[in-house]
């Protein structure tokens, strides 16, 4: 899959314009982070994609970056970001995992990189709506409290992971893919603000510990102790069954997501006029007959 994405980008670049060297942006910015994963979410049929938003469950992130402009159309970009998630069966209304009652929060550390393609500009030269997809690899650790104590989940293994034979804890480390799209609004020669919807697919379906089914309490105890068992299953569930050994969890068909909705501040350094991947008058410029030319695609 990394491999593809590579492919991908080296082509593209193949079909840009020489680089410049001259336009490198810094990027400072912060942005809301949402969960889309086993926990929370919309009142029917859970899914991991956009519908299945928690407002209650809303965080934080922050992100430091570099971008490096390559012409009119493409540039790519690198960010680092840390952030903060989390999701909790209380805000839903969905019966079953309402009565499940699981929560987890994490920090998120992460590092990508994007390349990003200019759509469409306005005609005042102040606006332009862009689209981006890359690859990055990101660091997580489930927590929860109990009885006012925080708790590393991954530790206690509360799906069998140190209790059933060949069944081995998961990584807390990921590779994710980045993808979105965002406008930038010009300010100056130099600046410019960015608005972007960010997302995140994940090859992890861990990051809120929970994946597939309930263990026999009985197993954990005897791996991890009585606390164990208390943070696999706290359920207030008055379905007959619902948290008896090999029911449903969670849902092992899809990985855990999640998304920004980020603000940043860019700023252009060298010597050229970036406007955020045009130039100052918005026209690339040539040479024929040795006299400047402007022209407009």
């Amino acid at each position: 899959m990394k491999r593809n994405y590579l492919i991908l980008l080296l082509g593209l670049l193949a079909f840009n314009k020489p680089l410049n060297a001259q336009h490198f942006d810094i990027i400072v910015g912060a942005s809301s982070s949402h969960f889309l994963g086993d926990l929370g979410g919309k009142p029917f049929l859970g899914t991991n994609d956009l519908q299945d938003l928690d407002i209650l469950s809303t965080r934080y992130a922050i992100t430091g970056g570099l971008r490096l402009n390559m012409g009119r159309v493409f540039a790519l970009r690198t960010n680092l970001w840390y952030a903060r998630l989390s999701g909790d069966d209380k805000y839903t209304r969905n019966r079953e995992r309402h009565g499940r009652n699981l929560n987890f929060y994490t920090q998120i550390f992460e590092a990508d990189a994007v390349l990003e393609m200019n759509i469409y500009r306005t005609a005042d030269k102040r606006k332009i709506f862009y689209v981006f997809g890359g690859v990055g690899y990101f660091t997580f650790n489930p927590k929860t409290k109990l009885n006012g104590t925080v708790y590393n989940l991954r530790d206690y293994g509360t799906e069998g992971q140190y209790a059933i034979p060949g069944k081995s804890p998961y990584d807390l480390h990921s590779v994710c893919f980045p993808m979105g799209f965002g406008t930038k609004f010009i300010i100056n020669k130099r600046s410019y603000f960015t608005v972007e919807v960010n997302s995140r697919k994940t090859r992890t379906d861990y990051i809120d510990d929970v994946s597939t089914r309930f263990v026999d309490p009985n197993l954990l105890i005897a791996a991890k102790g009585p606390t164990a068992a208390a943070l696999a299953d706290r359920s207030i569930s008055d379905i007959p069954g619902f948290s008896s050994p090999g029911a449903i969890r969670g849902d092992p068909k899809d990985n855990d997501n999640f998304f920004f909705f980020s603000f940043s501040y860019n700023y252009t350094l060298g010597t050229g006029n970036s406007y955020g991947g045009y130039n100052r008058s918005g026209r690339p410029r040539n040479r024929i007959n040795g006299k400047m030319k402007c022209f407009e695609f």
